[in-house]
């Protein structure tokens, strides 16, 4: 996997880069970091941080225009943008230390003349001679400052002696050589310099280069010479950071022989208008100076403070795994490609766990104003994994369900058009868990379809256990053989009743049409829906965001039934069983799982039965949207796995007699026969385990057939273990009777043990 396979998937993302106002700023000062750090008084950091970025802050908090203050979010709100030069200058006041910083590096050999000691060539001369260059101004006045934008001497400033000492400290750190009252009139005077910047100021003398000056690199038509400043028609602030981008250009220039931007950070102007919503953010009045003298310290910080400190945090502040593993977006993206890289016998497998820990539901892009979509790009990492096979790829995290989609595309299928015929209108594809978790919610809504439209069945599973298993292969094996079913039955209008479900056919068999069951229900004007709550919420799964149709027709029967909806703040939240996270990160599933529940103290209204699932074992109140519209028993005990298998066999029986006149024979097992006898508690930590009655049938029967098992005579218990291709299953039992059987204890784990037999 190549980097860039992975980045493409956050290449929109700005969350920690520059606020909307550091764009605006010629310096590119990064405001967001400098005002956090004067609210609290650090002043010398947050001289640090101005001073680095615009290298003479004394003038820069004089004369500069403040394009910020244009492009402060917290207008948005209705405020005064933050008195930028104001806070600027109480920082310059209260910071103790101001010595320029000395750096440790070799002098260098290249030569640059700057000619103009304007603040444009100071600043290039300045940034330059830090990196140890070896540097010459040239100016044909009798001293440094340059010119006023009204073409007065900037020594005629009422604050000149003011920038005089700015400037003279900021150059005590470094070895730059000033000649004054030197007029350069010919390049060719130059010629033993290695590079030549020109900042000869407003109407100053461009030698002949101004027409073949580029704006990006500042070069000219002369191989080593740039140019820049006010000389170019910028402002005299632009002209500072024009300074400063020379001589970084120069330096690559020096080091390369070509001049580029690969040191410098290129901002585009564009971003200046990246706003944030800034949801519960309070207007904050502008903090009026009380003084002549500027603010007080507790006046800056108190100014300071207003900052909303704009950075685009949406997805990570809403979603409980980028919480948890505390990544940002771009980091994640780095890590998808670096984790299948593998040096010699090693990889970092750095996001395995996070990578599984996702929902793929959606919620980040959702948020995301540039529609980021972290989601797709750990389902992106999924599906590398899985065709990487190895360590890469924990297949346990998704065994369970894989295999419950085995059955339900083999054993649990049926595709039939109604009884006498061999195409129909409309087929119902109610997806594999409704009639798993209630038979009633198939057969009845079948019926009611077959009563209304011309329409047939197809039991089966969509595909989403392999999608988020990332298992393409056994995904378009699946796709292949709904394709052929739905075409074998006239390529009818497929009616969906579970949001993943139609999600999923959009994705991969989009050329199929599809129908909301509730919709098609909320149409019937006969139907009269029972009211359960007086008041409820909806609650909408991750997989009908967007769907409106879905929506409305919930909506439309649970007013029907009388019932008074109220909205949850966040809908499309997943309930937590989306992407099968719950083996890969347990606690982080019961805390979503817990979070969602407790998004309302009012009922749920359900029309996703895994939602309805979740809630149910959280002890939720809620109903599905079937339980309303058929009126069907309400409080219904949640099946446990080996129940679910039995009920989805159980449709499928009464369906094949229906349309096909065929009496189903489900597959029978030498260990079906066998009693268990489990407790509550037992029989609870099995479901949190996925761990059916059926696997400790199966390990039970292979252990008194093959005699191969522990016996602790003390406690009179059994001990067995049970290894599949991923799972080993282990179960302690103890026989009470013929073929029965109490569970003591059961677990599984991915660990296989390797058995070896002694001579």
């Amino acid at each position: 996997m190549k980097l860039e396979d992975a980045t493409r998937y956050t290449a929109k993302c700005f969350n920690g880069e520059p606020a909307s106002c550091s764009y605006a700023c010629p310096f590119h000062l990064d405001i967001r970091s400098f005002l956090e750090k004067v609210s609290k008084g650090r002043w010398v950091p947050a001289y640090k941080v101005l001073r680095n970025a615009v290298n003479f802050p004394v003038l820069v908090s004089v004369l500069c225009d403040e394009p910020c203050r244009k492009h402060c979010q917290r207008t948005l709100l209705g405020d005064e943008a933050l008195a930028m030069r104001d806070l600027e200058a109480a920082c310059i006041k209260y910071a103790k230390n101001t010595k320029p910083e000395l750096f440790a590096i070799p002098p260098k050999s290249e030569r640059v003349a700057v000619i103009g000691a304007g603040v444009a060539g100071l600043a290039c001369a300045l940034n330059l001679a830090q990196k140890k260059y070896s540097v010459t101004v040239f100016e044909k006045e009798s001293g440094w400052g340059g010119y006023l934008p009204n073409g007065e001497n900037l020594s005629s400033h009422p604050r000149f002696a003011d920038f005089d000492r700015d400037f003279a400290l900021q150059f005590s750190a470094v070895d730059v050589e000033f000649r004054y009252g030197v007029e350069i009139k010919a390049l060719e005077e130059l010629a033993e310099f290695d590079a030549i910047y020109v900042a000869t100021g407003k109407n100053g003398n461009s030698f002949g280069l101004l027409d073949s000056w580029d704006a990006e690199l500042l070069t000219t038509s002369e191989n080593k010479v740039f140019m820049g400043g006010t000389l170019c028609g910028v402002s005299k602030m632009e002209g500072i950071a024009q300074g400063i981008r020379a001589s970084k250009i120069i330096e690559a220039f020096l080091q390369t022989g070509k001049a580029s931007l690969m040191n410098v950070f290129v901002y585009d102007k564009k971003n200046c208008e990246r706003y944030l919503k800034h949801d519960g953010a309070v207007s904050v009045p502008r903090v009026i100076v009380s003084s002549p003298e500027g603010y007080t310290e507790e006046e800056a910080k108190k100014e300071a403070a207003r900052c909303l400190l704009c950075d685009c945090d949406y997805c990570i502040a809403s979603c409980e795994m980028l919480q948890k593993f505390r990544k940002k977006p771009q980091k994640i993206a780095v890590e998808v490609a670096t984790d299948m890289q593998v040096v010699g016998t090693l990889a970092s497998r750095a996001l395995t766990r996070q990578t599984y820990s996702c929902n793929i539901c959606g919620h980040c892009k959702s948020v995301c104003p540039e529609d980021v979509d972290i989601g797709a790009l750990l389902q992106f990492s999924r599906t590398a994994r899985k065709n990487a096979g190895g360590e890469s790829y924990p297949a346990a995290f998704h065994d369970f369900w894989l295999r419950e989609m085995d059955f339900a595309v083999t054993e649990g299928f049926l595709a039939a058009a109604p009884q006498g015929k061999k195409t129909c209108e409309y087929a119902f594809f109610p997806g594999c868990q409704l009639g798993a978790f209630n038979p009633d919610y198939v057969l009845k809504s079948y019926e009611f379809l077959r009563s209304k439209y011309d329409c047939g069945i197809l039991l089966n599973c969509c595909g989403a256990p392999a999608y988020w298993a990332g298992d393409e292969s056994l995904l378009n094996e699946n796709r292949e053989k709904i394709w052929q079913a739905w075409n074998e039955m006239g390529q009818p209008t497929l009616v969906f009743a579970c949001a993943t479900c139609e999600s999923i056919f959009n994705m991969f068999l989009p050329e199929i049409k599809r129908v909301s069951l509730y919709a098609l229900l909320a149409e019937e004007e006969g139907l009269s829906p029972i009211r359960t709550y007086d008041e409820a919420v909806v609650f909408d799964p991750c997989n009908a965001r967007n769907n409106h149709g879905l929506e409305t027709g919930v909506r439309k029967l649970a007013t029907k039934a009388g019932i008074t909806l109220h909205e949850l703040k966040e809908p499309n939240r997943c309930c937590g069983y989306g992407g099968h996270i719950r083996l890969a990160n347990p606690s982080l599933y019961e805390e979503i799982t817990q979070h969602r529940a407790e998004a309302s103290d009012k009922p749920y209204i359900v029309y996703c039965v895994n939602c309805q699932d979740v809630f149910a074992r959280r002890d939720k109140e809620c109903s599905h949207i079937l339980d309303l519209v058929f009126d069907l028993k309400k409080g219904l005990k949640v099946p446990t796995l080996e129940q679910k298998r039995a009920n989805s066999l159980e449709v499928k029986k009464i369906l094949m007699k229906k349309e096909c006149g065929i009496d189903f024979e489900p597959e029978t097992h030498e260990w079906d026969g066998l009693e268990l006898l489990i407790s509550d508690e037992i029989q609870k930590d099995m479901e949190n385990k996925l761990i059916s009655a059926a696997d400790l049938k199966e390990a039970i029967w292979q252990a008194e057939s093959s005699g191969y098992k522990f016996y602790n005579e003390s406690e009179d218990l059994f001990m067995c273990s049970m290894i599949k291709p991923v799972i080993t299953y282990w179960v302690q039992y103890r026989k009470t009777a013929p073929q029965t059987y109490e569970i003591v204890s059961a677990y599984c784990h991915r660990i296989h043990f390797k058995e070896e037999v002694k001579p």
